[in-house]
């Protein structure tokens, strides 16, 4: 493939993707956790045909909303949790520092420190190629906020 068909292809993901995101919000709203499922279903397939980041982490985020609605969010984490390592996984590989930062934040949220550390060292080691200060920014305050009395609010990862 092409440059050009790359970025058509991304551009026609993307475009899916907010369908497919779109779809599961509107259900949320009317209560309807059974068609967010089937939304996020179309959202998920869609993210194991992709090599971005990108859509495993709004999956992750999109199933996690889903999980909440349903009274549930513990039984989300697995999953989500899941969702985000492939993110990372593809973020590193991307060479992407805010897709790195964008899924250590998850991390964070998840209360997963260990993994929030494994991200830090990548992003750091990103950042160091980096010339785009408002990056290092987040950086540097995501690990301030990751570190003991940090004031990190994060939920606790089941057993």
């Amino acid at each position: 493939m092409n440059d050009e068909s790359l970025e058509r292809r991304s551009d026609e993901e993307g475009a899916m993707l907010s369908t497919h995101l779109r779809a599961i919000d509107v259900a949320l709203g009317e209560g309807d956790v059974r068609g967010a499922l089937r939304a996020w279903n179309a959202a998920y397939g869609l993210a194991l045909g992709s090599r971005r980041w990108e859509t495993f982490a709004e999956a992750g985020d999109a199933y996690l909303r889903i999980t909440r609605a349903s009274g549930s969010p513990a039984g989300g984490i697995s999953r989500a949790r899941d969702l985000y390592l492939s993110a990372l996984f593809r973020a590193s590989g991307a060479g992407s520092l805010d897709g790195v930062l964008r899924i250590a934040a998850a991390f964070t949220e998840l209360g997963d420190d260990e993994v929030v550390a494994h991200s830090l060292r990548i992003a750091r080691r990103l950042a160091g190629a980096s010339a785009q200060p408002e990056l290092r920014e987040r950086l540097s305050d995501l690990e301030s906020r990751t570190q003991p009395g940090g004031g990190r609010q994060a939920a606790q990862r089941p057993m």
